[in-house]
């Protein structure tokens, strides 16, 4: 394959990045459930008994705010049910324990909504420095709308109890599993079973009423994202450090992503993209059919242990990617696997269009990868002419140093008004997830440190 010489992988770049780095507001205290900043965190019923750092309880049952930082427990799957909503302050911090998950059930909701200069972040308990992958659960919210497992309804990975969703035969499209904005998850997927692990955030059948905007997944030890069914859609997404999939989407979600950036760690990593409709039954209704626009995806780099690859699209999955960068992977750029999924392919189901990849399969091997045996030509599907799809050319992004990424591209890039969206995504006229320094939407509330 031929070598370009590429800016990303190794630009030597120094620029001082502005990010509440390993959780830059933990040391901040919340006011009362209010918003006012002055409630002092002594219990006080007068601000709001708000008692900082306060390990919360194993069942909430009923509609609570927090307003200052909290913990959750060790070995504790802290579950809100009974159609309680958990409200979360701009600013508050939530630390796990080892062991510890968040898990939001059937009819209830959480809403947290933070803000720029004042994220919400989930948590290691553990010091800066120390943290790693896997230091506690993540978090798991549960709806109602659609699935495509059998009966239309499953229950979440490893977990025993409040457990259920999807909405059966009657699934509800526009079900709220509540609010997530400007909110970061760090350090999470704590293993609940052998080979079982939670994944960063997990969106089981979350209808189209539940907000995701401004969301990053930090250094997590399974799944950055995963999506089992649902409809929602989701914008200003950032997924670093996954050890496995960045965003995994499967059991029929039919969302729209838009403004997302994916950096791998060199050292490990999977695919950028894992789109797959179900592995009982791969033509399963609804087909997953996702639509992704404004993505940037850095993988691992040359890494003699790296799994690293652009995108997934296996198991009868239909789905679109568009105006997006895959750069950098270790292996193939596109993977395309099973008869049903070629022929959504084949069919005009599954579009990549306007896209750069360049600079992938750095090991030697496939730059397309196709099931053993078959006849599907991968590399002309996505080379085809008529998919202005631009293979190996510098999108000459500022630096891809990983833990300082600086992804604006060059103002002679390439990507600058070479893109183009379907009606589903808001119109832009680049490729990838940031235009310009001014539009950056990454930096202020994110965090690349790697512990």
């Amino acid at each position: 394959m031929k070598k370009l010489a590429v800016m990303i992988p190794c630009l030597p770049i120094a620029f001082a990045f502005a990010c509440n780095g390993g959780g830059g507001m933990d040391t901040e205290t919340a006011g009362d459930p209010t918003g006012d900043p002055t409630g002092d965190p002594t219990g006080d019923p007068t601000d709001g008994g708000c008692i900082e750092d306060e390990e919360v309880p194993a069942s909430i049952t009923e509609d609570t705010t927090w307003a200052c930082n909290k913990l959750l427990p060790a070995d504790t799957l802290v579950t809100v049910s009974n159609n309680a909503v958990l409200t979360i302050n701009p600013g508050v911090t939530i630390r796990g324990k080892s062991g510890s998950a968040l898990v939001v059930a059937q009819g209830s909701r959480l809403e947290a909504a933070g803000t720029a200069d004042m994220p919400i972040v989930f948590t290691s308990s553990q010091a800066d420095g120390m943290r790693k992958r896997g230091d506690w659960g993540g978090i798991v919210l549960l709806g109602n709308a659609a699935t495509n497992l059998a009966g239309g309804q499953g229950q979440a990975e490893g977990i025993e109890n409040q457990a259920n969703y999807g909405g059966g035969s009657s699934p509800d499209a526009a079900y709220s599993c509540g609010t997530l904005k400007y909110v970061r998850v760090e350090f999470a997927g704590f293993e609940l079973t052998m080979d079982n692990e939670l994944n960063g955030i997990g969106f089981y059948s979350c209808g189209s009423a539940t907000t995701v905007d401004y969301v990053q997944s930090h250094m997590g030890d399974d799944d950055g994202l995963e999506m089992f069914g649902g409809n929602f859609d989701a914008k200003h997404i950032v997924v670093t450090g996954a050890l496995d999939d960045a965003i995994d989407l499967d059991q029929g979600y039919t969302g729209t992503l838009q403004h997302v950036f994916i950096h791998q760690d060199p050292t490990v990593g999977n695919y950028a993209f894992e789109w797959s409709n179900q592995s009982d039954n791969q033509d399963a209704s609804p087909r997953t059919s996702p639509i992704a626009c404004n993505v940037t995806a850095v993988g691992t780099g040359m890494s003699p242990d790296s799994k690293s690859a652009g995108i997934k699209l296996k198991e009868g999955t239909a789905g679109e990617v568009h105006s997006s960068i895959f750069v950098n992977f270790n292996r193939a750029a596109v993977d395309l696997t099973e008869s049903p999924t070629e022929a959504q392919a084949t069919a005009g189901a599954i579009a990549l269009k306007y896209n750069i990849f360049a600079q992938n399969a750095l090991d030697g091997s496939e730059l397309y990868v196709t099931s053993e045996g078959s006849t599907f030509d991968l590399k002309a599907f996505v080379e085809d002419p008529a998919n202005n799809n631009r293979i190996d050319v510098d999108p000459q992004l500022t630096s891809a140093a990983w833990g300082s990424p600086n992804i604006v591209p060059a103002a002679e890039s390439p990507v600058l008004g070479a893109g183009v969206v379907p009606a589903a995504c808001e119109s832009t006229d680049y490729i990838g997830a940031v235009k310009d320094a001014s539009g950056d939407w990454t930096t202020g509330w994110t965090n690349y440190k790697p512990n």
